[in-house]
């Protein structure tokens, strides 16, 4: 998928998740303040490695799987960025270099 290290380290910073517990990563977008989505790392019968996207929410029984996906990048890649607040984020900082618009 990746051509080289650069290149998967530029991804990372794009879409960017944490690692909070041994097999548990809170994926961050905007608000940046809070995650918009956890990743829980588990195996299977047969030891094959899986990676369920959950809901957000303060209080981990409240979470709900949405996806299964086999990579950890697969599973933060599903998770979509929210573009009304880029939009607003773009709209005020785009424009002639003069802020008259």
């Amino acid at each position: 998928m990746y051509r080289n290290e650069r290149e998967k380290d530029t991804e990372r910073e794009r879409m960017p998740y944490v690692q909070v517990d041994t097999n548990l990563w809170a994926v961050m977008r905007y608000p940046k303040d809070r995650p918009v989505a956890m990743i829980q790392g588990l195996a299977n019968r047969e030891n094959v490695p899986l990676f369920f996207v959950m809901t957000w929410h303060p209080e981990p029984s409240k979470r709900r799987v949405v996806s299964q996906h086999d990579t950890l990048e697969e599973a933060n890649g599903s998770v979509l960025w929210d573009t009304n607040q880029v939009a607003q984020v773009s709209r005020a900082t785009s424009g002639p270099a003069n802020g008259r618009r």
